[in-house]
C-alpha cells in the first residue's frame, strides 16, 4: 500500500513548512519590532527575504495538500476497481449471480460472456495504471494491438466502446479510451472460427458400425448356406 506509507511523509512535510513558516515570521516581527545595531535597510532586506521564502514554503503546502488529494483519490479508484474485480469473478463462476448484475441474453454462450468478463477487468486494470503513468502508452498500445487481434477482445470492444467513451470524466480517460479504439482500428481481424468438425471420427464410427453389420449378415449367410448343404445331402 504505497498510498499509506506516503501519508506520515506528506504530514511531515506539512508539519516542517509549518514550522519554518513559524520561524520566519517570529524572525521578522522581533526584528521589526525591537530596535538593534541593524539599519533599517538591512530590516527591510531580511523582511523581504523571509516574506518570499514564506510565499515559496506556502507553495509548498498547496503542492502536498493537491499531491495528497491526487493519492487519495487514486487509492479510493483502486479499492473500487479491486472490489467489482471480486464481484465478477464471482458472477463469472455462477450464473445465477450473473443474472444480478442484469439481464442476461437468452442463448448466449456461457463461455463468451465469461471471456467479455474478465476482459473487462483487464482493460479496467490497464486504464487505472494508464492513468497514474504507470503504463506507458506505447505499452498500452502494443498489448492493447494484441488483444484486439483475437476474437474475443475485438467482440468485447464491440459491445463496450460506446459505454465506456461516452462515460470518460477526465481526459487522461478520454485519452485512455481513444488509444484503444486507435488500436482496434488498426489490429489485424483475425480468420473466423470454424466450428470443429466431427466428421473423422463419424466416419470412423460409421466405418466400423458397417463393418460389424457386414461381418454379421455374411456369419448368417454362411450358416444359412451351410444348413441349406446340409439337408440337400440328405
Amino acid at each position: 500500500m504505497p498510498t499509506l506509507r506516503a501519508r506520515p511523509r506528506t504530514l511531515g512535510l506539512i508539519v516542517l513548512t509549518l514550522l519554518v513558516v513559524s520561524v520566519i515570521g517570529a524572525s521578522l516581527w522581533a526584528l521589526l519590532t525591537f530596535d538593534g545595531s541593524a539599519t533599517r535597510w538591512e530590516r527591510l532586506t531580511l523582511g523581504a527575504v523571509s516574506a518570499v521564502v514564506a510565499a515559496v514554503a506556502l507553495v509548498g503546502i498547496v503542492a502536498t495538500l493537491i499531491f495528497q488529494a491526487r493519492e487519495t483519490k487514486i487509492a479510493r479508484e483502486e479499492a473500487r476497481r479491486i472490489a467489482i474485480a471480486e464481484l465478477l469473478k464471482m458472477a463469472m463462476d455462477d450464473p445465477d449471480l450473473d443474472e444480478a448484475w442484469g439481464p442476461v441474453p437468452a442463448g448466449e454462450d456461457r463461455k463468451a460472456r465469461r471471456q467479455l468478463m474478465y476482459i473487462n477487468m483487464i482493460i479496467s486494470e490497464w486504464q487505472v495504471s494508464f492513468e497514474t503513468k504507470a503504463l506507458p502508452e506505447v505499452r498500452l498500445r502494443a498489448i492493447s494491438r494484441e488483444m484486439f487481434s483475437a476474437h474475443p477482445g475485438r467482440a468485447y470492444w464491440r459491445e463496450a466502446r460506446q459505454v465506456r467513451t461516452s462515460t470518460s470524466e477526465t481526459k487522461r480517460a478520454r485519452r485512455f479510451h481513444q488509444i484503444l479504439d486507435d488500436e482496434y482500428n488498426r489490429a489485424p481481424a483475425p480468420p473466423p472460427v470454424r466450428p470443429r468438425s466431427r466428421r473423422p471420427w463419424a466416419f470412423i464410427g460409421g466405418t466400423a458400425t458397417g463393418l460389424a453389420v457386414v461381418s454379421l449378415l455374411a456369419r448368417a449367410l454362411g450358416h444359412r448356406t451351410a444348413r441349406t448343404r446340409r439337408r440337400t445331402r440328405r
